[in-house]
Parts: C-alpha cells; structure tokens; sequence
C-alpha cells in the first residue's frame, strides 16, 4: 500500500518540476525581450539623425524631383571593332568635317565668281575690239570708196586733156607739153594713143623730150614694180 500511494506522488512532483521548468523559461523569454526592446530604441534614432541631417540639407541639395531623369531612350555607345565610340565625339568629328566642306564650298563659289568676272570682262573687251573692227572696216569701205571716186574724177579729166592735146597740132601741143608738169604729164601722155604721141615728141626740144623719155620708162619701171608686189601672196596677221 505504501508503494501505490508513493506513485502519485512522484508523478505530482514531476508535474510540478516539469511546470516550475516551463514557467522559468516563459519568464526568461519575457525578460529577453524586454532588454532587447531599449537596445533596439537606442540603436533606431541614429537613422533618425541621418534622416534629419538629410532634411536639414534638402535647402541646399536639389529635391529628387528636380534632378533629371535618366533617359532610357538613349542607346548607348556603340562599338565598332571592339572599341566603343562616343556619339558626341562622333558629332564633333562630323560637325568639323562639314565645316571643312562648306569653306571648301565657299572657295569655290568666290573662284567660280572671280571666272565668271573675268570671263564677262573678256567679253566685254572682245565686243568693245569687235566694235572697233567694224568702225574701221566702215572707215575702210568709206575711204576706198571716196579714193575710187576721186580717180574716177581725176581719170575723167585726164580723158578730156588727152582728147583735147590729141586734137591740137603736134607743134602747138609740144609747146604746151615742155613747159608742163611732169607728174600730170605722165599722166596725159600714158593715156594718150603712141602714134600721136611720137608727133608731139618729134616737135619737142631734144631735152625736153628726152626727159620726158625717162620719166616715162622710170614710172612703167615703178608700176610694174607695184603690181608684182601686189600680186605677192604676203602673210596675214594672225595666221
């Protein structure tokens, strides 16, 4: 009887300590987390201070608002054999180029007007020489023009000494012909027929004559002299 009744007992006693056990251990967490509570509290304002300082500084630094905002429709630098290549870089290198090519362009341009000035000065100096060229081709036509009707006059009046010297007596014209002049002499006598013209000179003094006889020769020496060079093909300017 006495070992029933210590059974119950013991298993009283090992309830008891299994219960002593668990309420020291709720204890011991209860006061775990209330000495870990102040460190955490003491360890959260240092944050709290950082934010502070950071809203005492937001005067001075740019709200996150104003700062612009990374543009993510920009692609990125690109690589060409395995170096990357700035864009910027590339625009300046390109911006240079077409300056380069619009002074080139420019230098053109100011040749291209100083060729076309001169050009028109050329012209203009042409038409100007051209111009001239028939002022005196004109001068030309209009001089030959009054010389051939200047010997058209002067070989009518010859005609007419000539009929009338040839009409006259041989002694009578050879009076006339010594005390002549010589240069319109020459000119009667040559048109003169050569029959009436040996009667005349036979009524000559002899001196008379033979001057006459000279100048004669002398002038058909020097006509046909003329005309052989005439007849000379001599080089044109300019060819």
């Amino acid at each position: 009887m006495t070992q029933v009744r210590l059974l119950p007992t013991v298993l009283i006693a090992v309830v008891g300590l299994l219960f002593i056990k668990v309420a020291h251990l709720v204890v011991y967490s209860d006061m775990s987390a209330v000495s870990t509570t102040p460190a955490l509290a003491q360890e959260a304002p240092a944050p709290a201070a950082d934010g502070g300082a950071a809203a005492g500084d937001t005067g001075n630094a740019p709200a996150p608002a104003d700062m612009p905002a990374p543009n993510m429709d920009e692609e990125p630098p690109s690589l060409v054999d395995g170096m990357r290549i700035d864009p910027t870089q590339s625009s300046r290198s390109e911006l240079a180029i077409l300056e380069r090519l619009a002074n080139r362009r420019k230098e053109l341009d100011e040749r291209a007007r100083s060729i076309e000035m001169r050009e028109a000065l050329l012209k203009a100096a042409e038409k100007r020489l051209q111009q001239r060229v028939d002022e005196l081709k004109s001068l030309e036509q209009t001089i030959a023009l009054a010389t051939k009707k200047r010997d058209e006059e002067q070989q009518a009046d010859i005609n007419r000494l000539v009929a009338m010297y040839s009409s006259m007596k041989s002694k009578q014209a050879a009076q006339i012909f010594e005390v002549m002049d010589q240069d319109i002499l020459l000119d009667i006598v040559k048109s003169m027929k050569s029959r009436k013209l040996a009667a005349i000179m036979g009524q000559m003094k002899a001196e008379s004559a033979s001057s006459l006889s000279a100048a004669i020769a002398n002038s058909n020496s020097l006509e046909q002299n003329v005309q052989s060079l005439a007849a000379d093909e001599l080089p044109q300017i300019g060819n």
